[in-house]
């Protein structure tokens, strides 16, 4: 019997790192301060977060200055969206995006929203975001998430910036599942951002990155911090975590990205060779390391998700911000997938600090239940 939980649901959030949570705590307790405040209580809380700024920087190939801390992710993509629909930019994204990082258009303003279908890979269809680059005027923002939450595909980065810059449009660009898993350099033609609690740092600490090339986004107006572009005192502990995370994701990166290939690439073989009817979603291009999409014929998703909760896998069909809905996953149905295909996905996202024990049992408890409930369903047709 598996005494322990096992938690592979790491695109939703990640567990802080020991580093993190003793950084936070010791934070809590010295850097109490204001940073904005001039006195030498208030500058030592300063120069934490200078380091911390430089910390983050560092990971990201950014400079220091380009770095402006937020909430979270959501917060700096709503920002740079209400900023460019200030000046009537069009918003060229796709139907597969999250929420974050489209929304605001998709609420508040969709007659200048402009969809780019995806390829049965899960990339977007270059020659096609080509026809809308030239058939809109005007500004142009082009938004979505580098790596997808739900099956790790990574979009063609290059390929998108390279038409963003041929049509003159920039790009939002939302790393929150790429940061730490990829090696990259923030550009300078692009806004950049994510959230720590995705690279076990705390939650409600994110950053904007905003090179000097596009118009800077106020992201609140206050007292003036962040160089005057988001407003409130600074969330000097969470700054602190996110600075360790970043630093020690930072020391040992290429071997992060390796092992959780390898727990991946193992945890995907062991499925697909004991379950016939196994479709791993956008295994044909790039991915993130962590992240498995599988689709396992015949299997209700959900069902088999609380199954192997009550086993004590934890996982997940879809984004955690779209698990309460009934519907089936807007990604898998734009990359081709049947209604009935998408209900019968789920997603397994591993860390770098995931067990291989742990990678061997889910498999195996994975196999279990879902050829139980096939069984229950009436086979694989």
């Amino acid at each position: 019997m598996h005494s322990q939980i096992v938690y592979l649901d790491n695109n939703a959030t990640t567990r802080p790192f020991p580093e993190v949570v003793a950084a936070v705590t010791r934070s809590l307790e010295s850097d109490w301060a204001n940073p904005s405040s001039p006195h030498g209580f208030g500058q030592a809380a300063a120069r934490t977060v200078a380091l911390s700024r430089e910390q983050v920087a560092r990971l990201l190939g950014a400079r220091a200055e380009q770095v402006v801390f937020t909430s979270g992710a959501t917060e700096a993509n709503e920002a740079v969206l209400r900023y460019h629909a200030t000046l009537g930019a069009t918003l060229i994204t796709s139907t597969a995006e999250h929420p974050a990082v489209a929304g605001f258009y998709f609420r508040h303003m969709p007659q200048k929203v402009r969809t780019v279908p995806l390829d049965k890979s899960g990339r977007w269809r270059l020659e096609a975001l080509e026809s809308v680059l030239e058939a809109v005027s005007g500004p142009k923002l082009i938004a979505f998430a580098w790596a997808n939450g739900e099956t790790g595909v990574l979009q063609d980065l290059t390929g998108i910036k390279l038409m963003a810059q041929k049509y003159c449009a920039v790009c939002l660009i939302d790393a929150s599942q790429a940061v730490g898993r990829v090696v990259f350099e923030a550009d300078s033609v692009s806004y950049l951002t994510f959230s720590g609690h995705k690279l076990h740092g705390p939650k409600g600490i994110g950053i904007l990155i905003q090179p000097g090339t596009v118009p800077q986004v106020e992201v609140l107006i206050g007292g003036g911090q962040e160089r005057g572009l988001r407003g409130g005192t600074l969330n000097v502990s969470g700054i602190v975590g996110l600075g360790v995370a970043c630093e020690l994701r930072k020391r040992n990166l290429d071997s992060a990205i390796a092992r959780m290939g390898r727990l991946r690439d193992s945890f995907e073989k062991q499925v697909i060779a004991a379950i016939p009817g196994v479709r791993v979603n956008g295994s044909d291009t790039q991915r993130v390391p962590n992240t498995a999409s599988l689709t396992i014929q015949g299997v209700d998703g959900m069902a088999l998700v609380a199954r192997l909760e009550a086993r004590g896998i934890i996982c997940s069909q879809v984004s955690a911000c779209s698990s309460g809905q009934p519907e089936p996953s807007r990604t898998l149905l734009a990359m081709g997938l049947s209604r009935d295909d998408a209900y019968a996905s789920l997603r397994i996202a591993f860390a770098v600090d995931t067990k291989e024990d742990d990678v061997d049992f889910a498999a195996q408890t994975m196999v279990e239940e879902a050829l139980f409930l096939r069984e229950m369903m009436g086979g694989l047709v």
